[in-house]
């Protein structure tokens, strides 16, 4: 430090109620963190016990399906993701009793919204690996309160059991089960797409990776939306899900049951199988170095150090060698107002013979 440097240190700390902080010697800021979390309420990796609920409306229903951790609220229920089903010409929906028309579409609406969320401007359908494309969708949308500032990329797993459904029926098979994660762990995978960052979904697991031996285009995963896109076509061919693309009904398709009973059915069949996941943020933070130098901060105000109506120290041996106990620092901004409290996890003494720094860091 230069002697020019060390005159306005001294010119800067002269007070001895409020401190001056020197930028690039007391503060580092937009300093970057990167936290995970457990993806799912109280703070759980792993998704086993699924339930739809009895609030949700029939006509919610038409569209999209909640899930919840639990079926009851004094069980500390919450909705944890939900599930849809989209097709681009409208096909599989429930007109339900609200008649038959061209406009109430819901699995069309479905599908546009998807794409208008997540596609470039020109794209109207979604194109998966190789090429292929779908007119049809299956949406697994993340709760936007489960997760921070996106889901993380490698640290999800997400099982479907193969259906046996027929007009009458809608069974999970058991112990048929195929588990998928995205292929992030190789960055060529990574397309620059209007929805932000999108990965491949592959069949594999989170311990094992993408098996290489299934080429199967399953999905699109949306990590910054915690969307994940299942394609259509192959939930039809590998997973059995036989979709039910007719004309709008009355009673629809119901496709959105579908892929709700193939990962509860999953997460039945083992507790050890579910819907993994983790949520990541990058935290920006600012530190601030809290010098207290030897000849700084050695009195105090307080009633047991000082005495009478003009607070005298109370104890002679104070006067020249006062010991005193830092518990909190407290940042100012220009005006003098408090921002923000710091508090030690302990006092720490403070004299003429010891200095201190306190390190705060300010997250935001």
């Amino acid at each position: 430090m230069t002697q020019e440097e060390i005159l306005v240190r001294k010119s800067l700390r002269n007070g001895k109620t409020f401190t001056p902080f020197v930028d690039d010697i007391d503060v580092s800021a937009n300093q970057k963190e990167l936290v995970t979390a457990p993806l799912w309420s109280n703070a759980q990796a792993i998704l086993t016990t699924m339930h739809t609920s009895s609030e949700q409306s029939d006509n919610q229903k038409r569209y999209y399906y909640q899930v919840y951790n639990s079926q009851s609220s004094l069980q500390g229920a919450e909705m944890q993701f939900s599930v849809a089903y989209g097709d681009y010409l409208g096909s599989g929906s429930s007109t339900g009793s609200f008649g038959q028309n061209l406009y109430d579409s819901p699995t069309r609406a479905v599908y546009g919204q998807y794409k208008q969320l997540l596609l470039t401007n020109g794209d109207n359908v979604f194109t998966f690996a190789n090429g292929e494309t779908s007119q049809y969708i299956y949406v697994v949308n993340v709760n936007r309160s489960r997760f921070k500032d996106r889901m993380d990329t490698k640290n999800w797993q997400l099982s479907l059991a193969k259906l046996t459904s027929t007009s009458s029926s809608l069974e999970p098979t058991g112990s048929s089960v195929i588990t998928l994660i995205d292929d992030s762990t190789a960055s060529t995978t990574e397309l620059s797409i209007f929805g932000g960052r999108v990965f491949n979904v592959r069949s594999g697991s989170i311990t094992d990776g993408v098996y290489t031996g299934d080429a199967t285009p399953w999905g699109l995963f949306y990590p910054d939306h915690g969307v994940i896109v299942l394609n259509g076509k192959a939930m039809d061919a590998s997973a059995s899900f036989n979709t039910q693309r007719t004309p709008a009904t009355s009673s629809g398709g119901n496709n959105a049951l579908r892929l709700f009973t193939s990962i509860s059915g999953a997460a039945t069949y083992t507790s050890s199988i579910g819907f993994y996941g983790r949520t990541s943020e990058v935290l920006n933070s600012t530190y601030y170095f809290v010098r207290l130098f030897n000849g700084e901060y050695n009195y105090s105000t307080n009633s047991s150090f000082t005495s009478g109506s003009t607070s005298a120290i109370k104890y002679d041996s104070m006067i020249n060698d006062p010991q005193v106990y830092v518990t909190s620092v407290g940042l100012y901004d220009d005006n003098q107002d408090l921002l923000a409290v710091a508090k030690l996890s302990k006092p720490v003494k403070k004299s003429f013979d010891r200095e201190l720094v306190v390190k705060v860091k300010l997250d935001y």
